[in-house]
């Protein structure tokens, strides 16, 4: 009598042994444990860090409204019509116009020290930078034909970055029309907001010098970060330009880096 043959087929699908799935399971129970307390640590560092520029973010937005039904803040109007082509008459001015050099934008409460460092390396701008917002040496001074360009922080550490460590912050809400008011060896020069735009750190073309009296201020975007650059571009419209004799063309500006500060 035959006997049955019996044919076991194998399904195909092979099952990791109990033990072996417990390992697996407690070393992903591990790896998100420490992702969660990476992204714990990050956040709170974070926090200490930009605290001081988180706070100037959110308290903008309680004054701004205030600022642009008033047009007015530091004593100074905050933006001109976009058809006028000359500064605002201001009627009461509680600003008098001072020796000192310093840039004042009323939209963003900016009032500080601009500084003349020697050198374009980046350790003395970055000095500089501390007590003020930076001149770029070679090139235009305030109330001259070509390209004025101003530099500050955006946020930087707040126990190393100086009074001045944020003075840019708020940048980026600057729009056409708003008003910047430079004082400068006893003059007042009030330049009107043009346009904005966003280049890479190698982009150093931005400093060149241009046909008409321009101002060029600069700091880095995004916020916290030294990723790319935001440039503001404002015209001078409260006198005609001075003095275009001692403008340095672009290729002898010295030592361009392709790394400003933050």
């Amino acid at each position: 009598m035959d006997q049955p043959y019996h044919i076991k087929v194998e399904s195909g699908q092979h099952h990791l042994p109990r033990k072996s799935r417990g390992k697996l399971k407690n070393w992903l129970i591990e790896v998100l444990q420490f992702m969660g307390l990476f992204v714990f640590f990050f956040a709170l560092s974070s926090l200490v860090v930009m605290g001081p520029t988180i706070y100037s973010k959110v308290s903008y937005y309680f004054f701004a409204s205030e600022i642009a039904q008033k047009n007015s803040n530091l004593g100074l109007p905050v933006s001109s019509p976009d058809y006028q082509t000359i500064a605002p008459q201001i009627e009461s001015p509680t600003k008098v116009v001072t020796l000192e050099s310093k840039i004042i934008i009323p939209k963003i409460s900016v009032d500080s020290p601009i500084v003349f460092p020697a050198t374009a390396d980046n350790k003395t701008i970055l000095t500089a930078i501390k007590t003020g917002v930076a001149h770029y040496p070679g090139t235009a001074l305030p109330g001259r034909a070509g390209n004025v360009f101003l530099t500050g922080h955006s946020s930087y550490y707040w126990w190393n970055g100086g009074k001045y460590n944020r003075v840019f912050t708020l940048l980026n809400q600057l729009k056409p029309a708003d008003l910047i008011y430079i004082y400068h060896e006893g003059k007042e020069y009030v330049y009107k907001v043009r346009d904005s735009i966003v280049v890479l750190p190698s982009q150093t073309e931005v400093l060149k010098p241009t046909a008409g009296a321009t101002l060029s201020l600069m700091t880095c975007t995004p916020v916290g970060t030294n990723l790319k650059r935001l440039i503001v571009r404002a015209d001078l419209i409260s006198s005609p330009p001075t003095d275009t004799s001692r403008i340095d063309e672009f290729s002898k500006i010295p030592n361009i880096p392709i790394f400003l500060p933050l």
